[in-house]
């Protein structure tokens, strides 16, 4: 008798039950993209936020006396390939050198990078490809990148005062450069010469020294448990902080492969990077809950407008004899089984824009994972459910004798 009823109202109304099954489907495909990206936003904005730059700081480590008398100490070139080696090793996206160092004769500054570098690293197959041209995305030079080791960059500043400009020649450590391109970076650069770091190396008598170093790593945004003092942690909290990629973490796994050194991570761009990606989360779970919402609605209102065309029929069905029970499953059936369809053509849908949003937004589609159907199908029940609730009440409030004696 259930499906028999169930069936004669999707014949009698099929506009009706197409409006519900469109309007399921709608919610559901917006709240399964949506799934989608949340389950990629941190890895793929975690990426694009790399525009920020390097998020790391290696620098020699300075204790006691040492720091008080501010003696200068360098890292050693052999271990920036260790960086490539820790446990988060894929999450380290790039790592670029400093020398700092003084011209004897001019007392101007000089600065020794890579401006971009093919570094080979054990167990891959591509090379690393690094420098200040993948770490230092702001750096802008009215020119080129120097293409020889005779050629040099020149900060916007110290071009200014010194008059040089682009093509000009200049003396360093006794050798002759060309000034390939005229550098602004906001910072120090802007007042210095930018070599390539092991001609700088070689001319300073300071081979196999760095300064310091910039890594630009994806990291796990930082919750309460990242704060916490690694050295008070149990042996199995310390271990889940070890395994989870922050910042923190990360930077601990620097400090354990380059000797001597301290890594730190650089807060500012860390905290505003864990801060976007937690309002991001929470504007996506948001706009999930109004798209539920907002097609449960829909399906209430057709619901409801169904009930009105059949209110005789209902009060009918009670004065012979049907019960609370009976009435509720009448409509919590049909809604189920527009629920049933209006999911799977919603998840069909949300492969589509989920694709969409990966290509447009991140250049990349975003990834279909297996737990994604069930999802779509929940979703899409909860809405049908959510949406009979209403037209359920009214049911069930209907009374057959004064509906059938035309009251």
């Amino acid at each position: 008798m259930l499906l028999r009823i169930v069936r004669s109202s999707f014949v009698n109304q099929k506009k009706a039950m197409a409006v519900m099954i469109v309007a399921v489907a709608v919610g559901t495909a917006i709240a399964s993209s949506l799934i989608s990206l949340s389950l990629d936003i941190t890895s793929k904005v975690s990426k694009e936020l790399r525009a920020f730059g390097a998020n790391i700081k290696v620098e020699p480590r300075l204790q006691g006396i040492a720091e008080v008398a501010g003696q200068r100490r360098y890292l050693r070139s052999e271990d920036l390939l260790k960086i490539k080696t820790i446990f988060w090793r894929h999450n380290i996206l790039g790592f670029v050198p400093f020398l700092y160092t003084i011209e004897p004769s001019t007392g101007h500054t000089v600065i020794g990078t890579w401006y971009r570098k093919s570094i080979k690293v054990p167990g891959e197959r591509e090379p690393f490809v690094t420098g200040a041209s993948e770490v230092m995305p702001w750096w802008q030079i009215k020119g080129r990148w120097p293409e020889s080791e005779n050629e040099v960059l020149l900060g916007r500043e110290l071009s200014s005062r010194l008059n040089l400009r682009r093509g000009d020649r200049v003396e360093l450590f006794g050798r002759d450069f060309r000034v390939s391109g005229i550098l602004s970076t906001g910072s120090k650069e802007d007042d210095a010469f930018v070599l390539p770091l092991e001609v700088l190396q070689k001319l300073s008598g300071l081979n196999g020294k760095i300064s310091e170093v910039y890594v630009s790593a994806l990291t796990t945004p930082m919750d309460d448990f990242a704060y916490k003092d690694p050295e008070k942690m149990s042996p199995r909290e310390y271990e889940k902080w070890y395994c989870t990629g922050y910042v923190t973490s990360i930077a601990k796994q620097i400090e354990e492969v380059m000797r001597g050194s301290r890594a730190r991570p650089i807060w500012p761009v860390a905290e505003t990077e864990g801060k976007v990606l937690k309002r991001l989360g929470l504007l996506i779970y948001l706009l999930s809950a109004v798209s539920v919402i907002s097609a449960a609605l829909g399906v209430s209102t057709t619901m409801i407008m169904s009930l009105l065309r059949r209110t005789r029929q209902v009060a009918l069905m009670k004065a012979i004899g049907a019960d609370r029970l009976n009435t509720v499953l009448i409509f919590l059936t049909e809604a189920l089984i527009v629920g049933f369809l209006g999911g799977l053509t919603g998840y069909l849908l949300s492969l589509l824009i989920s694709k969409y949003i990966g290509v447009e937004v991140f250049g990349t589609p975003l990834r279909q994972r297996a737990i994604l159907f069930p999802l779509s199908l929940g979703a899409s029940v909860l809405i049908a459910v959510l949406g009979a609730y209403l037209p359920i009440r009214k049911a069930l409030a209907i009374r057959p004798a004064l509906i059938l004696k035309g009251e």
